[in-house]
């Protein structure tokens, strides 16, 4: 015989307690698994990385940049690849990299073939520097006429003694200024080429007859210990302007007044988008903020950056 009703839909209650019950801890779960992983976003966002070249004299300031840009850009990462000079300007025309930060302009060649290629690279120039011309302690002068450095470039002789000339290396923005500028030596056997800008200054503070040219901007940051240890372990030889019988040096004032002859530009040549990364960097740069950051670090900006003023009356 059956059941009454109550006899037979009494286990039914439960059983949908039982379902409410483990929807209700699906959903609470799912709820927190949610919000652990928005948080977690919300911790570790994703970073666009993204690769720029540039020679080795100007690795220094570049590294700089890249620590304020980052700062202030947390979810882009800087990745600064160091190069000659003209491997850095190949490699954008080769299409391996978009931004490049050099001293040269392109050759006609390359001009060429940019316009077969019909590219639009915009070319910007960011800031000056000087070609800083260091010797050991005990090197007998402090200053040299231009005239004197040529000298010691095309035949590696001064007054009656040889000395070796430092250089990065072939294809570095300083030696095709230097070479630019006096002309190729007759012979090489008295330069050498190879090493970072800080290996050189280390070679030179040891040898007693080497001078070298490097940029001044591993000169002028004052604030770093590393670059106040490099500025006391050597000499920086003035040039002297023979008309006037003044030295010079390779720092913002003498720069700013035409007054140093070794005055060089910073460029950054760009094939990026015009919303790419290395696009945004490089503005960056130009940009007032930028700009005030090469004033800082001893350099000569290419635009003064502004200085708002406000007067009040009371």
């Amino acid at each position: 015989m059956h059941g009454s009703l109550n006899e037979m839909y009494k286990p039914v209650a439960p059983v949908f307690k039982y379902i409410a019950s483990l929807l209700f801890s699906f959903l609470l779960v799912a709820s927190c698994t949610t919000k652990q992983e928005t948080e977690s976003v919300k911790q570790h966002p994703s970073i666009d990385s993204f690769t720029v070249l540039c020679d080795p004299s100007w690795e220094s300031i570049l590294r700089t940049f890249i620590v304020t840009y980052e700062g202030l850009n947390p979810t882009r990462k800087v990745n600064l690849l160091v190069k000659p000079e003209s491997e850095c300007i190949a490699d954008l025309i080769n299409s391996r990299y978009n931004t490049v930060f050099v001293s040269r302009d392109f050759t006609e060649q390359e001009m060429n073939l940019l316009k077969q290629k019909q590219w639009r690279v915009n070319n910007d120039t960011l800031c000056y520097d000087g070609i800083a011309w260091i010797a050991p302690k005990s090197f007998p002068q402090d200053s040299l006429s231009v005239n004197d450095i040529k000298q010691l470039f095309q035949t590696g002789k001064l007054n009656g003694t040889t000395y070796s000339i430092q250089l990065n290396s072939s294809g570095s923005s300083i030696a095709n200024y230097l070479t630019a500028y006096f002309g190729v030596p007759p012979s090489t056997a008295h330069i050498y080429t190879g090493g970072s800008d800080e290996q050189i200054i280390n070679s030179v503070a040891q040898h007693t007859q080497s001078l070298a040219g490097i940029s001044s901007g591993w000169l002028v940051n004052l604030e770093d210990k590393k670059h106040r240890a490099y500025l006391a372990s050597i000499k920086i030889v003035k040039v002297i302007d023979t008309k006037s019988n003044v030295a010079f040096s390779p720092f913002q004032n003498d720069l700013a007044l035409n007054s140093y002859p070794f005055k060089r530009v910073l460029r950054v040549l760009n094939n990026d988008a015009n919303t790419g990364l290395g696009t945004a960097f490089a503005s960056f740069l130009i940009g007032n903020r930028g700009q005030r950051v090469f004033l800082k670090a001893g350099l000569l900006p290419f635009k003064m950056p502004a200085r708002e003023i406000e007067f009040k009356l009371k």
